[in-house]
């Protein structure tokens, strides 16, 4: 399987909390994927995001931007670097959320709530994931998923 290492630069801010990475058509064409598709992201974690596009001025400078939960996710930061992946995702049958640093009432009306909001989002055990809520973002973390792996959000969850 295609691997390539890239360095890693600050996401926009408009891309913040999305679960994109933003990595240039050369390195896509090389992995093999398009824009749209997950990849995996590995430092001293591993992670996904969804491949999109990078700016017009990153093309061609080993970059991939990603935004600050990301880089936690994947246990890395700004100017280290990451080998990127197409991910093998698998469907999500059950993920366990807890919140950040909260403690918060739940019924089946939240537990919905949060994964419509989480649809089609990939998620890893162990990575933090952003739910907005009332115009806030409530961060929680991923404390076990089932299967094990890269996991897809999906109606079946």
């Amino acid at each position: 399987m295609n691997e390539i290492q890239l360095r890693v630069g600050d996401a926009r801010q408009r891309d913040v909390g999305r679960g994109i990475a933003r990595i240039d058509q050369r390195t896509m064409q090389k992995l093999g994927i398009s824009a749209g598709d997950v990849i995996e992201i590995v430092n001293k974690r591993s992670t996904s995001a969804i491949a999109w596009p990078a700016y017009s001025e990153d093309q061609n400078k080993e970059i991939i931007r990603i935004d600050g939960f990301t880089r936690k996710n994947a246990g890395t930061a700004i100017n280290e670097y990451v080998v990127i992946k197409a991910a093998k995702v698998k469907p999500a049958l059950t993920i366990t959320l807890g919140p950040v640093d909260m403690r918060l009432n739940v019924d089946d009306d939240f537990t919905n709530f949060v994964k419509n909001r989480l649809m089609e989002r990939t998620l890893v055990e162990g990575d933090t994931t952003l739910v907005m809520m009332l115009g806030h973002a409530i961060p929680f973390t991923v404390t076990k998923t089932r299967p094990h792996g890269i996991t897809k959000v999906t109606n079946e969850t």
